[in-house]
Parts: C-alpha cells; structure tokens; sequence
C-alpha cells in the first residue's frame, strides 16, 4: 500500500495514473483499509502518514462505508487510531488524523459505541502535561466542529469541562484557551433551550472577553477568530450575551483603540458594536454607552485612507473591509437601529467644529455622519435638522478638496434618497449647484478628453435628486438633456457614458411624458447600445441601455412607446437567448416589466419563452461559490477520482444522523451579487407581468406562485423580499378567477403563504422583511378582503402577528425591557405602523363584532404608546391607527365611546400638531360611526373644535376640523345650532391640505340640500366657489368625492340659477370654459333606508327623484331600478303601475 501512495506523490503524470490504477483496485479489498490504517501508525514517511489519514476520512465520510467494514476491522482501527495521535510528532500529520478521528466519532458517538474516544479527550484535557493538555482541546475543537449534533448527550458536561479548563489556566494567550473558544463556538448549536449550559456560557464570558485581549497582544488572527464565537451568540443566543453588553463594548473600544494592533481585528471588534446594535440596543442606551461609541467611531472615519483615489465609503468586498469603511457602516446600523435622540446630540458635537475647522477628513467625515443618518432618521431630519444639514452639504459640494465634495455630494444624494419630499422644497437651490457642477465635467471632458474625480458621486446626487422631483424638474429639464447628449457625444471613457445613460433614466422617471422632445434622440442613441456587438469593456453601456429603455417605457406614455413595444420585446427575447451575463439577463427581465405595463395582455404570445427564462434564473444556483475549510483535494487529486466508488447504489437505511459527505470540506457557500440580483429581478418581473397582463398569466400562474415560494426563506433578504411581493400579486391574481377551480387555488395559495408570512414577521432577523410581511398583509385584506381569513387559523395568525410587533415580541426587535428607556428607533416605529395597517384593513374584512373584540386587545397597547413619554412620531401614530379602526368597528364603536371620546378631545390641546390633527379626525370618527352613543357629547365636541378653528395653526388640523364638523352634520344636523356652525363651517372652506375630507365635507352639504334646509340658501354663492376651486384644481382625491362636488353643483345650477350666474359671471374666462367643459358623468343615486320602510315613503322619494330630474336643463336618460321584496303579487303588479305612472308624468311634462 505504501508503495502505491509513494507512485501518487511524484510529479510524473504517467506514474499517478498508474497509482491511481492500483489503489482503485486495493479499496475493492477490505484489508485496504486496515493497511492505510497501519500506514498511519507506522510509516517514516510524514505525508504517506498524513495521505492515508486524508484518504481513510474521505471513505468512510459516509457513514454506510463505515458500517459496512467488518467489526473487528472497525475495533482495530479504534484501537490503533487513538495512540497514533499521541505519538505523532508532525503537525500537519496530526492534523489529518484528528479529522479522521472526528469523522468516525460522527458514527459511533450517536450510538454510544466508541466511548473510550471521550475518556481519552478528558484525560488529555484534564492532565498537568501542557503539551497533552493542548493536544486533547484541540481534538475537541476538531471533533466538535465536524458534527457537533452528536454531542447533544454529552453537550452539558463538555461545557463543564470547558469552563473548568479555562478558570485553570495560568495564561490566557496560549493556544489551549483559543481551542476551548472555538469548542464553545462548535457547541452553540447546542444551548438552545438548556438553561444549564446557558448559565455556565454566562459566567465564562469574563474569561472569554479575557482571552480575546490576551490573544490579541500574542496571535491576532486567533483574536479575530475569537470574535466568531461573540457574533454567533449574538445571533442565536442573545441572552448569553445579555448581562454582559458593557463589558463587550469596553472590550472593541479598546481594541479598536489600540492603533498597533492589525486591520483584520479592528473591524471585527468594530463590526461586533455593530452586531449589538441590532440586538441589544436598549442596553446601549440604559448603559450610556453611545456616546464612546460615537467618539470612536467619528475618529476613525476621520482618518486618512491610505489612498485618497480609492474613495469607498462602506464595507464590501474583503479588500473594502478597513477600520475606516467598517466605521462608517457600523454607524449607518446605530442609525437604523437607536432612537435619533439618543444618537445625533453626540454627533452634532463633532459634527460642528469639524465642519468648521481645517481639517478635511473631519469635514469628510461629517459629511458622511449627515448622509448615513438620512435613512435610519429620516423624521428627525425632517422635523429639525434638514434646512441646517443642507446648508452645511451646499457649503461641501462647492469645497476646494475633492474629498470633501465627494462626500457631500454622496449626502446629498442619501438626501434625495430618503427625505422625500420635502428636500424637493430646496430644488432652486441645490439644482444650479449641481448643473454648475455637470457644466464643468463637460468642459473637462471636451478640454482633457478625461474624466474628472468624483465624477461617481456627482452623478449619484444628481439622479437622486432629480429622480424623485417629479414635474418640478420641467424648469431644468433642457439644461439637464443638453448637457447629458453633449456628454454623450463627446470622446469620453465608457464608464462616464453608463453614468449619463443612467442619469437620462432618471430624468425620464420625473419628466414622464414632457421628456416627449427627447425621445426620438434618447431611443437612437440607446440603439447604437443595444445592436451592436459590445465587448467586455462595453457591455456594461449595454446593460444601462436596457435599463433606460425600461424606464423610458414606463413613463413616455403607453400611446408613445406602443409603436416600439413588440420591436423591443423582440430584441430583449433575442438577446436572452445569446447571453449568459447575469447582469444582463437581470436588465432584460427589468425590460419585459416594463414592456408588459404597456401591452398588458398583448404580450401574451411572448409569455411562454418569458416565463421560462425568468423560472429557470430563479431555479438556479449559478454563482454559488463553496469555500473550503482546507485544500485537501488540490493536494490529493486522486481521491476524486475514487471518492465514489461502489456508490452507485445508496443504502437508504443507515443514513439517519449523516450529513452530506459531498460538503464535509466546505466551511460555507456565497453567491455572487450578480446572479442574487438576476434571481430578484426575475421574481419581480414575475410579479410585474401578473399584475398587468391579469388573465394572460393564468397558465403560468400555480408554476410561478410554487417556484417563487421556494425561496422565501432565501439567505438573502432580498429575495425574500421580492419573493412576498410577488407571491401577494399571484394570490391577488388567483382572487380574479371568476370559477370554483379560481377560488379553490386562492385558497390553496393563502392555505401556505398566510402562515408563511406569520413565520417571516414572527421569525426573520431583518425588519425590512418583516415588514414586507406586514405591508403583504395588508394589501391581501385590502383586495381580497374576507377570504384571506377564511382558511382554519389564519384570523389568529394574522392578529398574533399584530400583537406581538405592537408588543416588541418579534426576533428583530428588542425584547429586553430597558429602563428608561421609552423612545424607539425610526425603524421598530415604522414597523409598529405597519402593524397598525395591517390592523385597520382587518377591521374592514371582518365583522364589526369580531373586529371589536381584536380591537380591545389591541387598544391598550396603543394607548400606552400615546402617552407623553414616547416619541411624537408613536403618539401621532397610535391616536391615528385609532381613528383608523372606528370605521372598521362601525356601530360596535359605540362601547368605546366613554373610554376614548375623553382622550380624544383631551388630544386636540397636545403640543404636536399631528397628534392634533389626528385627534380631531378620530373625533369625527367617533361621532359618524358612534352616532346615537355621541349624541350627548356634542356640545363638548362643538366646544373643543370652536377652539380648534380659533388657535390651530397646522393647516391639517384645520381641515380635519371641518370634517368633524362635516360627519357631525351628516349623522345628526338637527341636534346642532347651526345658525352658529355653519357660517363659521362655510368661511374656512376650502380645505388647503387634507383633500380627503372633502368626501365628508360635500356629503354634509348635499344632507342639508336633500333635507331642503333653508340655512344654505344664504351661503351658496360662497358654496358654489369652494366647488368650482376644487373641481378647477383636482382637489377631490378619487371618483366618489368628484361626483359628490358635482352632483352639488348640478343640484345649485337647477335650483339656483340665480346665485349659479351670478357666480359663474365672475369667473376668469379660461375657467369658466373649463367648468362648461367638465364632463357630465353617469351616477347611481341610491335611497338608502333602514329598517322597515312604507310602500308610500318610498315611491314619494322616487317621485322627487324624478322631479328633481326634470327641472335642470339638461336631458336625462334614467333608469331606474328598485330592488325591494313586496308582500304579495298584488303589491308587485300595482308597483309597477306606479312606477311606470310617475315615468309617463314626468314624461309629458318635459
């Protein structure tokens, strides 16, 4: 056997084949194993030793090659392994063998049959001699890390071990203490559950934080390393870490502190804050332990790079993982995950003399500081910070030092980005700045024929801004194109020409149809891109072409794009087929999207090949790359050649407790970014072309809906993500099939993905997901509404998950109860609104009366989130989330009246204006659906909204005053004094910012008009100016609300012709013509009774109908339908004589 291996190790190809021949033949005899055994044992030749450790592990990986050796082979082999390791002198040899040993204790130790192999580890560990001391940890950290399930028995007792060891240790920095951490890591697995082990985790922590910082003075990479056990227990087992959270962070502080030691450390100790951020954030803040931090981290990012051109500003790739990347993207998660409270008074203080002094980096830094805050505290900007920041970013943009401008400009673009839309209020401001920045690269690019620096961050902040300024852009819009085709134009790098094809994107997303002068150029241009041959270097210009192109047909207007619809769904149906660049196939599904807004069904020749594609990207796993804990196969090819002999066919039966062999040497897998983004804008497109092309997709619908939900619990966010969009749009789609086999697969579909959806929101470590769960929710009550909670549990699944957000309950929030600590971050308020949607939409799915029974479940919650010490944002949220519900509760509202009225108006005095206003529209609320049960109050009401009208400054609130009001007329007019009300009523109209209520506030009119009450006659002049104002400005928010304002003015033009002339006289031509040219629309007039109701009241409300009909001077057709149960036969028949008399009537006389 020897002699074979010996052929393997030279460098001859002819004299391997030959071995491999040989040792092929040798593993058909069971006397081969115990020969590689011996070999082991005795050989003088270290890697023949080390070979034939390798090769044993690789055969008996699998446990059936295991149980298939003879037992006295097997026993002869555990007797002889053991000594082998005590007597191996080479590290590497020893190495091999402890993973042999490993690798059969992952097959006996489940079964209790090799029980000498831990009494010798003990012995090893528990004995005075270093050297065996040190050899018997790391056989257990080996052993533990194969296949750390089969310690499950012996887990609580190996901790013990653990622990012990390590409290008797004289030097922490040695390698025996570094065994025990990676042992304890391996055995994490384990602690779920079992309070014992957790208590002794707990009490070693000390120990552990110890011999990271001892370890870090003699062995840095084995520091690092350490720190893996800190993330993991942070991931899976929290309340290990629980107790010990300021310890942890003085422990990275120092290490991050300590210039000497190496980058990799650093940025683990730097990346761990950022770990407990996200879980233990409470305990940041009860412990004050945010302000160190901020001071470390502002210096760190205030430090120079070792290059100044390589300008990256968070951790990527391995090569972007400095202190001072990880730094910045440590403080973007204190940003998502800390109140803004607790957070930006420590930056300010840096933030301010930096931007103040010489110091560029400084400067830089705050930049970055202001662009990292913009999306984790982005209503605390808003409310206090964003005129000043702006300034600041202005001043920055225009900097002499690149690296001061860059930044700015990356902050002003996180600005445009997320606080929407109230940085477009600054659009006369920022824009010259940027088109004076755009100005120059033109001139540099014609003058130099290069590319400026910071050409990148330029162009960020200009597409981000101008993508989400919508028609305030139009001013600027030909200075912006202009300069765009004369980059384009010009010999210039490829990468500035990507940039400039996206730019054109985004001015075509705000511009809409007005980018109409530019389309004919912008699509010549995109097809030089698109048609020719690209090579590696320019293919990316192809990419942004496709993805330009998509916008373009998003937002030209379908009547535009039409005519290029089929040509490029042709051409992106061409190119999918010759390409295999993910990032392309990704643009062309992005593409089809688009396409499928415009023709809708007619893509549906195209749907079979499209669906395919997209199916196949998400099915795939190209991209996956294994990482391998050793290169064992590099050094040993032949071992591949062999690994799967005799396994043709697989014993089904002795594989309980295996893993897979094939993976036993890889440490983890990782997927390329492309192909993530190629699998989410497949889902998407999926999702997209279902919405829009509705029917068409029905055969692709059930495929679609099973492939998607594969990967909800995808590693990648996401995916998951995209994969809960697009699985809400099939069941959406699934919900207009109009047959049983429709409705039996929508509830086959909602049967998984509603409990799905409970797992993920309940579950998932990231927020985003939860709340993309929550928002699923919502939108499935909202359009499918009662059927969602058809399926058994799904009720109880949907109000838990409700419950337990509202509640902090949820794996990505923070359980612990911090002490004093009342205000959330923006991010865990957002979720809890998302909640409180999903809350809302199920009162409107459901019976009042199940509603008011979750409701009073919920009410307490949201009643301790009003209170004055929490945040303004949860306050506003919780009295509104209120409000929301009573339309849900309709007259079950009642019961709550005595509890919440009293708060409700007690909330219109409160220091915010939008808990005001949101006060004031629940009292409207409460009136409307509480009708008799608020009828005592009405004089408290009248009061606190007459003094509402009197002192209320938010424009808001005052039109939510006036849709109390509104409501209060509408449910009972008669028991208010409206000789006082109304007037006061009239004068403020119309309503300036809450267009919503002008449903209300019509609907009110139209009451006193239908109840002929005389107190309009004298404000209808004034009434049929508010209308025309808010029919002239769009300012009714849908349909229903339109055609309450023009039945009104219909209505005043009939029967008050007078005051309608007098009125229409003194309109400006241009809106006059307008007004005459409104189109008359078809309504439905419903009479509405409750009740018992007489055969007389009814035809005297039809017969005014009709009256009214006659009197206007337009030609009506009617028709007219009434739908009521007669007593008898009798009854129908002289209905109908009735009916048919009052049409004859009405007839002859006009």
């Amino acid at each position: 056997m020897e002699q074979i291996l010996l052929k393997l190790l030279v460098a001859d190809n002819a004299t391997i084949q030959e071995g491999t021949a040989e040792l092929r033949k040798a593993f058909k005899k069971p006397e081969s194993t115990p020969a590689l055994c011996q070999l082991v044992v005795s050989s003088a030749n270290p890697q023949i030793r080390q070979y034939a450790a390798v090769l044993l592990r690789k055969r008996y990986n699998k446990g059936k090659h295991w149980t298939e050796l003879p037992e006295n082979i097997r026993t002869d082999f555990k007797t002889m392994i053991l000594p082998a390791l005590c007597n191996e002198s080479e590290k590497f040899v020893k190495n091999a063998i402890v993973q042999l040993i490993g690798t059969i204790v992952k097959h006996e130790l489940p079964n209790n049959d090799w029980p000498e192999v831990l009494r010798f580890v003990q012995q090893l560990v528990t004995s005075e001699n270093t050297f065996d001391k040190e050899l018997g940890m790391y056989t257990l950290a080996t052993m533990t890390e194969i296949a750390p399930s089969a310690y499950f028995v012996y887990a609580e007792s190996l901790v013990i071990l653990l622990s012990q060891t390590l409290n008797s240790l004289q030097e922490l920095g040695n390698p025996i203490a570094y065994y025990v951490i990676q042992t304890l890591q391996n055995l994490i697995p384990l602690v779920e559950g079992n309070q014992n082990i957790i208590n002794v985790y707990q009490r070693m922590m000390i120990q552990i934080m110890a011999t990271i910082l001892a370890l870090a003075e003699v062995d840095e990479d084995k520091a690092t390393t350490c720190f893996e056990l800190l993330d993991e227990l942070c991931e899976n087992e929290i309340t290990v870490i629980a107790p010990h959270v300021r310890a942890l962070i003085n422990l990275c502080l120092a290490i991050i502190n300590n210039k000497s030691l190496s980058d990799p450390l650093r940025v683990k100790a730097i990346s761990f804050i950022g770990w407990l951020a996200r879980t233990k954030k409470k305990a940041l803040v009860k412990h004050k332990l945010v302000e160190s931090i901020i001071n470390t981290l502002f210096a760190l990012m205030s430090s120079r790079p070792d290059d100044d051109n390589e300008e990256v500003y968070f951790s990527g790739e391995n090569e972007d993982n400095t202190p001072i990347t990880c730094a910045t993207q440590t403080l973007d998660t204190l940003a998502l995950h800390l109140p803004p409270e607790k957070l930006i008074p420590h930056l300010l203080k840096h933030i301010e003399p930096s931007l103040q002094g010489s110091d560029i980096y400084a400067k830089k830094s705050s930049y970055l500081v202001m662009a990292v805050l913009a999306e984790g505290c982005s209503e605390h900007i808003r409310t206090k910070y964003l005129e000043s920041f702006l300034r600041c970013i202005c001043q920055g943009i225009t900097d002499a030092a690149p690296v001061v401008r860059n930044a700015a400009l990356f902050a002003l673009g996180q600005f445009s980005e997320h606080l929407q839309p109230d940085i477009s209020q600054y659009s006369s401001e920022l824009l010259p700045l940027l088109f004076e920045y755009l100005g120059q690269v033109c001139a540099l690019i014609r003058q130099e024929k290069k590319e400026p620096p910071s050409i990148d961050r330029m162009f960020y902040a200009l597409e981000m801004f101008c993508e989400n300024l919508n028609e305030s852009l139009l001013p600027y819009l030909p200075t912006l194109m202009e300069r765009l085709f004369e980059i384009l134009s010009a010999e210039t790098s490829v990468h500035v020409k990507e940039l400039s094809l996206s730019a054109i994107g985004s001015a075509a997303y705000a511009s809409k149809e007005h980018m109409l002068p530019y389309f004919e150029k912008i699509i010549s241009i995109l097809n030089g891109y698109l048609t020719e041959k690209q090579t590696d270097e320019t293919m990316c210009l192809q990419i942004q072409a496709v993805d330009t192109l998509g916008v373009i047909a998003r937002t030209i207007g379908d009547e535009h794009f039409a005519p290029l619809a089929t040509r490029s769904l042709e051409f992106g149906l061409k190119l999918l087929k010759e390409t295999e660049d993910p990032d392309l196939r990704k643009s062309i599904y992005g593409l089809f999207a688009s396409i499928s807004t415009v023709m809708k069904k007619e893509i549906a020749m195209a749907l079979p090949q499209i669906v395919e594609y997209a199916i196949n990207s998400i099915q795939s796993s190209e991209g996956i790359v294994p990482h391998f804990k050793e290169d064992e196969t590099t050094a040993f090819p032949i071992y591949e050649d062999l690994s799967d002999e005799n396994d043709d066919e697989e014993d089904i039966e002795n594989t309980d407790n295996e893993e897979d062999g094939d993976d036993d040497d890889v440490a983890g897998y990782s997927v390329e970014n492309a192909y993530i983004e190629e699998k989410e804008e497949a889902i998407m497109a999926l999702k997209e072309i279902a919405q829009y092309t509705e029917e068409a997709f029905l055969p692709y619908l059930e495929k679609s809906f099973e492939e998607v939900f594969k990967l909800i619990n995808y590693p990648q966010e996401d995916i998951r993500k995209a994969a809960i969009e697009a699985l809400l749009q099939f069941c959406i789609n699934f919900s207009k099939i109009n047959s049983n086999e429709g409705r039996q697969s929508l509830f086959k579909a909602l049967s998984v993905f509603v409990p799905k959806l409970s797992e993920l929101i309940r579950l998932d470590d990231e927020r985003t997901v939860a709340m993309s769960g929550l928002d699923a929710y919502s939108e499935l009550l909202k359009e499918i509404k009662s059927d969602v909670v058809i399926g058994e549990g799904h009720k109880y699944a949907i109000m838990n998950c409700i419950t337990d957000v509202m509640s902090g309950k949820t794996k990505c929030q923070d359980q612990e109860e911090g002490e004093g600590v009342e205000i959330e971050a923006e991010q865990d308020e957002l979720l809890v609104e998302c909640a409180g949607d999903v809350l809302s939409n199920l009162g409107k799915a459901i019976s009042s009366e199940d509603f008011a029974l979750y409701f009073q479940v919920v009410l307490p919650m949201l009643i301790e989130r009003s209170k004055k010490n929490k945040s303004d944002a949860q306050r506003s949220f919780a009295v509104g989330m209120m409000s929301e519900c009573f339309s849900g509760l309709e007259h079950a509202v009642a019961a709550f009246v005595p509890q919440l009225l009293p708060t409700f108006l007690k909330f219109t005095n409160d220091s915010n204006a939008d808990v005001r206003n949101n006060a004031i529209f629940g009292i409207g609320e409460l009136a409307f659906h509480g009708k008799e049960a608020v009828y005592s109050h009405y004089p408290d009401i009248l009061q606190v909204l007459s003094s509402a009208i009197a002192k209320e400054s938010h424009v808001g609130a005052r039109d939510n005053v006036l849709g109390a009001i509104a409501r209060l007329i509408i449910v009972n007019y008669g028991i208010l004094p409206l000789d006082q009300v109304f007037p006061v009523f009239v004068n403020q109209l119309p309503l300036k910012e809450d267009f919503q209520e002008n449903k209300a506030v019509f609907r009110s009119i139209l009451t006193l008009y239908q109840a002929g009450h005389n107190i309009l006659q004298s404000h209808m002049r004034a009434l049929l100016q508010v209308a025309i104002s808010v029919l002239q400005e769009g300012k009714t928010t849908d349909d229903e609300a339109r055609n309450l304002v023009m039945e009104f003015v219909r209505s005043a033009q009939r029967d008050f012709p007078n005051d309608w002339n007098s009125v229409y006289t003194e309109l400006p031509p241009e809106i006059a013509t307008n007004i005459q040219q409104i189109p008359e629309r078809h309504a439905t007039v419903r009479l509405r009774f409750g009740g018992i109701v007489r055969r007389s009241s009814l035809f005297r409300q039809i017969g005014s109908l009709l009256l009214a009909c006659k009197r206007g001077p337009e030609r009506y057709r009617i028709a007219l339908f009434v739908f009521y149960r007669p007593h008898t036969k009798e009854e129908r028949e002289q209905d109908v004589i009735r009916i048919s008399a009052l049409i004859e009537s009405l007839a002859k006389q006009a």
